[in-house]
């Protein structure tokens, strides 16, 4: 089957949306996020065949260059013909002819063959294992002196923990590498807070605000830092706190058992550099 592959026009949304609920009913990742794909580097990608959009995925691309392919999906009429393999080729032949991205990274679930098999397909190998822990807002906590801080500070604090955090760090289920580049685009988004004592916290979310808050990344005492986040999404009216980080990262994994979360998925990133 042939299938043709093509940037997509702002218009394209209500197809694109159809694709996502055929797949995923119930399920609005697409629409919520449209607007902030097209307001952030990257492409929307649709792949049609017959003038049908049957396909689609997103390739963000992220402050330090990496490309991020997200929301891949095909209708459940067409898979196992050619659009996934077509769709990923789209995106490699942009980041080839226009975004010049040093690497390409996606996330799957730790079972899904079927996705880890695509990306192998397109050179991209696992590079970190990654849970997820979800807390369900119960109130509002102690702020413990939290306040928005810059990204000169941002760096200062975070950098020095790339190793602790397996170099990555997640927000809504995007993974950025430790470095400069990200952590001064996630602070000047409004995602870094510091207190009196030095303890720091990125918390924050890419799109999908009303749905889940994000713990990026904590520094310090990291019950004060899950506080601190607990009280935002309480006074945004959002319900769950999630934190999604590397495995190797057990300090973290213990300080959220400990203050009540529960444990989610398990997922893994596969990335390939150029």
């Amino acid at each position: 089957m042939e299938f043709t592959v093509k940037v997509a026009e702002f218009s394209d949304l209500a197809e694109a949306a159809a694709v996502e609920a055929a797949v995923m009913p119930g399920h609005q990742y697409v629409e919520n996020a449209w607007n902030y794909y097209w307001n952030t580097p990257g492409a929307f990608l649709c792949a049609y065949t017959e003038d049908k959009m049957v396909g689609i995925a997103h390739l963000a691309v992220l402050p330090d260059g990496t490309g991020w392919f997200e929301a891949l999906r095909v209708h459940p009429d067409y898979q196992n013909n050619g659009c996934g393999k077509a769709l990923y080729e789209k995106a490699l032949e942009l980041i080839d002819t226009k975004f010049h991205c040093t690497a390409l990274t996606m996330y799957t679930g730790h079972t899904n063959v079927r996705s880890a098999g695509l990306a192998a397909r397109y050179g991209l190998t696992k590079v970190y294992e990654h849970k997820e822990y979800n807390y369900t807002v119960d109130g509002p906590k102690d702020t413990h002196g939290f306040v928005h801080a810059d990204w000169e500070a941002a760096e200062k604090d975070a950098l020095p923990l790339a190793a602790e955090y397996g170099d990555v760090i997640c927000q809504t289920r995007t993974w950025y590498h430790v470095n400069a580049a990200n952590v001064k685009a996630l602070a000047d988004s409004g995602c870094f807070y510091k207190n009196a004592d030095g303890d720091f916290v990125f918390v924050g979310t890419r799109f999908d605000y009303h749905k889940k808050l994000f713990v990026i990344m904590m520094g310090g005492d990291y019950r004060k830092g899950i506080d601190f986040a607990v009280n935002l999404a309480a006074a945004q009216g959002v319900p769950t706190v999630t934190c999604t980080f590397t495995a190797v990262n057990e300090k973290l994994e213990k300080a959220l058992l400990d203050y009540g979360f529960e444990k989610g998925g398990e997922l893994i990133t596969k990335e390939r550099v150029f």
